[in-house]
């Protein structure tokens, strides 16, 4: 996964770096030669479409996994607030659990928010790479690649809180006697 990450990175780095190059020196030989000025377009156009067909690859594949993990981690806030009210209704005291299910609701945002700004930020590389925005398409797809990497991080913490804190509070719910 980080190989093709790299991969990934590395084509684009290679594609903007030749971008700037080729537009240097057309603009440097005055565009006197119109069959290379064409050629470069037909070299930049191919550029752009491996370019958006890669990214729109890797991005598929990323969207996938979100939708499925995000549902996972949705879905288990949902269960352990249903399981709340229930012992809310049958008299133990939650303030504990609903405490954390708000942290954890936070989280779930917080790696939403990191999602979005990556594909924020890959559209954007792949428009500077295609010469529609004034983006750094360089600058853009690093900036992409650490909000994924916040994405990542956030969905592990997730995890771990799921695993540790929530599971704790619903047996120490279980533990506590009725009065």
């Amino acid at each position: 996964m980080k190989k093709r990450i790299l991969l990934l990175g590395l084509a684009f780095l290679l594609v903007s770096s030749l971008t700037v190059f080729a537009q240097t020196a057309n603009q440097q030989s005055g565009s006197s030669d119109t069959t290379t000025s064409s050629g470069q377009q037909g070299s930049n156009s191919q550029k752009c479409t491996d370019v958006t067909r890669k990214v729109g690859l890797v991005t598929d594949r990323y969207n996938q996994s979100q939708d499925k993990y995000m549902n996972a981690f949705q879905n288990i806030f949902k269960n352990i607030e249903q399981v709340a009210l229930k012992f809310k209704a049958d008299g133990y005291d939650t303030t504990e659990l609903e405490k954390h299910m708000a942290e954890y609701n936070n989280m779930i945002q917080n790696a939403n928010r990191y999602y979005n700004e990556f594909k924020v930020g890959i559209d954007n590389s792949k428009k500077g790479v295609c010469g529609n925005s004034d983006f750094d398409s360089g600058q853009q797809f690093d900036s992409a690649r650490t909000q994924l990497m916040n994405c990542k991080n956030e969905m592990l913490q997730l995890r771990t809180y799921a695993q540790e804190i929530l599971k704790q509070d619903l047996l120490d719910l279980k533990a506590q006697v009725v009065e």
